[in-house]
């Protein structure tokens, strides 16, 4: 009997070891809306949670998160410009040159700062990433030219 004890017990803790907490929430709706002035985001079913703000800072509790859509991280002068879009995107980003008159290193990396495609470019108006492999997430591309000039901008990967 003993014995049938202790199996229970470490059955028990083990099953409790195992259990994970994800940042999910169940809720039957839930959306933002923005008019250009403000902003409102809202989960049905998720409790009240409060806000902290400093300036033109804010940190947020919840689950609902809004969508940052920043486009350009760095404003770095080069002798070529580059359009990046859709983004957000779903399978694949365009990106259309101007006066490429030099190798461009395009890399994309993960919002964790992983390399995930590297590729160079040094011809051409138009060239298109695929972005059907990875995640829904957040991700960074950066343009390196060969004077070490670096513009990075932020890709947004929906489903």
């Amino acid at each position: 009997m003993k014995k049938l004890i202790h199996l229970f017990i470490a059955m028990s803790v083990k099953t409790a070891i195992a259990q994970s907490i994800s940042p999910d929430v169940v809720a039957t709706s839930g959306t933002s809306f923005n008019d250009g002035t403000s902003q409102l985001d809202w989960t049905l079913g998720e409790t009240v949670t409060s806000n902290f703000t400093a300036g033109s800072d804010m940190l947020t509790q919840g689950f609902h998160q809004p969508n940052l859509l920043a486009t350009s991280i760095n404003n770095v002068e080069t002798d070529y410009s580059v359009l990046v879009f859709p983004n957000p995107s779903i399978d694949f980003i365009q990106l259309q040159f101007q006066n490429l008159k030099q190798i461009v290193t395009i890399e994309l990396f993960s919002a964790d700062g992983k390399l995930l495609q590297s590729k160079e470019v040094n011809t051409g108006n138009e060239f298109q990433m695929d972005m059907s492999k990875y995640s829904a997430s957040t991700y960074l591309l950066s343009f390196k030219d060969s004077h070490s000039k670096v513009k990075t901008y932020q890709i947004i990967k929906l489903k």
